[in-house]
């Protein structure tokens, strides 16, 4: 361990205090000067060795215990061992030196070990910000043997976390099975087109079955009715486009609107992998980002793995660029879904895009909502720049009702959403494009 910090304790100040007033009534009283002296030298001499038991290292043991992988928001406990090796008790202060992206509730605690003991405690992490972060050292604050001083002591851990979105809705959700549950509000069921658009087997007919589903030729030789049983169609691609750009900064509750977008995006991963089919995934703008061919449901930590870390940057979006990079990669027909915030300049730049993009794919644009032009519409107009404010918001919001329109008419999915309703709209439009067989 490194002494890092030394400093007199309250008990020194208060005897100090002490000893002065002593002397001040021993100079009233005409004390003898031997007598004097020897009350000076005998506390500046216990001090003195205090001082110098301070500075040597405890026989301390230190560990921590925690759990590598962190959830966004979520506490997450962090235990401390204390080994005391001394042939003495000891009464210490703990607190703990961590990345900025993690706080603790309670920064720092007391703790007394007695001898040749050992002592566990407790605190609480909480992640505010996704990626990396460390847990650098525990700082033990140790009184000396008089408890004259204390003297701070530094030791390293060096333990590194990951954290990730919340990932307790993916695992919560293992039983969502196609459309056949309503696991999440806002998902809405969809019909299948016939029954299924894949042949799996012949069986037995059962009443109810579908005539059309009667093999006629393996009914005469085997002289009872055979029916087909068809399947939806697995190994299709499903490719997202993330938009990694300023406007997914944007703010709002809990997160901004690409912290949003990320966890749909992973719960949308899951879904796909469960389903058989493949998931590809591309975030575009200065860092872009890019995961091919992930299939089968135990490879979903490949798609966490790789996108956890990543926040939007400070440019621009630039989609034609973005779609030239990922025909580049990936031209063989998929569903590919834009995740984007739209605002009023983008639109001109996205069409041109989104035509080049569906020579080879279909396409589905999900735009996350900016609030605040909802918020200027829900505000009462009491003077003349309320209402100014309100016809420009209205004039913005009828114009993109209009491009959304115009792209629906182009053959493009377009979809409309609030933050926190991009879950479900994600998954009815990946759901319902499997269902329908449009690939």
């Amino acid at each position: 361990m490194n002494r890092i910090k030394h400093r007199p304790a309250k008990r020194l100040v208060q005897l100090t205090a002490l000893l002065l007033l002593l002397l001040f009534v021993c100079a009233i009283a005409s004390v003898d000067s031997l007598v004097l002296t020897a009350l000076l030298l005998v506390p500046l001499l216990v001090a003195f060795f205090d001082y110098m038991a301070a500075k040597s290292e405890p026989l301390l043991e230190v560990s921590a215990q925690t759990n590598l992988n962190m959830a966004l928001y979520r506490r997450q406990p962090l235990q401390i061992v204390i080994k005391n090796k001394a042939k003495h008790a000891t009464m210490l202060d703990v607190s703990v030196h961590l990345s900025n992206a993690i706080e603790l509730q309670k920064p720092q605690q007391t703790v007394f070990i007695d001898a040749m003991q050992q002592a566990k405690q407790s605190f609480t992490l909480r992640a505010h910000k996704r990626g990396d972060a460390q847990i650098s050292a525990i700082e033990l604050r140790v009184g000396s043997p008089f408890g004259l001083w204390q003297t701070n002591w530094l030791a390293a851990q060096a333990i590194q976390l990951k954290v990730y979105p919340d990932f307790s809705r993916v695992t919560s959700k293992q039983h969502l099975n196609g459309v056949v549950n309503k696991p999440i509000s806002g998902l809405k069921l969809t019909k299948k087109r016939g029954d299924g658009i894949e042949f799996q087997q012949l069986r037995g007919y059962r009443q109810g079955d579908s005539v059309r589903q009667i093999d006629w030729q393996a009914t005469s030789k085997r002289r009872k009715l055979i029916s087909r049983e068809y399947q939806e169609e697995q190994n299709q691609h499903v490719i997202v486009m993330l938009d990694a750009s300023k406007k997914m900064a944007i703010e709002a509750n809990e997160g901004s609107h690409f912290d949003h977008a990320l966890n749909a995006l992973l719960l949308l991963s899951h879904t796909v992998l469960k389903q058989g089919d493949w998931f590809s995934m591309q975030s575009f703008n200065q860092s872009l980002r890019w995961l091919p061919d992930v299939k089968g449901a135990q490879n979903v930590s490949r798609v966490m793995n790789h996108f956890y870390d990543l926040y939007p940057d400070k440019s621009s979006s630039d989609y034609l660029v973005a779609v030239n990079q990922l025909i580049a990669k990936r031209s063989k027909r998929s569903l590919v879904l834009l995740v984007t915030t739209l605002d009023e300049q983008s639109i001109d730049e996205l069409i041109p895009a989104i035509k080049l993009l569906q020579k080879h794919h279909l396409v589905a644009l999900i735009n996350i909502n900016n609030r605040a032009v909802n918020e200027v519409l829900d505000e009462p107009i009491e003077k003349y720049e309320d209402a100014t404010s309100y016809c420009a918001a209205l004039a913005l919001l009828n114009s993109h009702k209009a491009n959304m329109a115009k792209l629906k008419k182009q053959g493009v999915i377009a979809i409309d959403c609030n933050p926190e309703q991009l879950l479900p709209h994600v998954l009815n439009t990946y759901l319902n494009v499997k269902h329908s067989g449009a690939l």
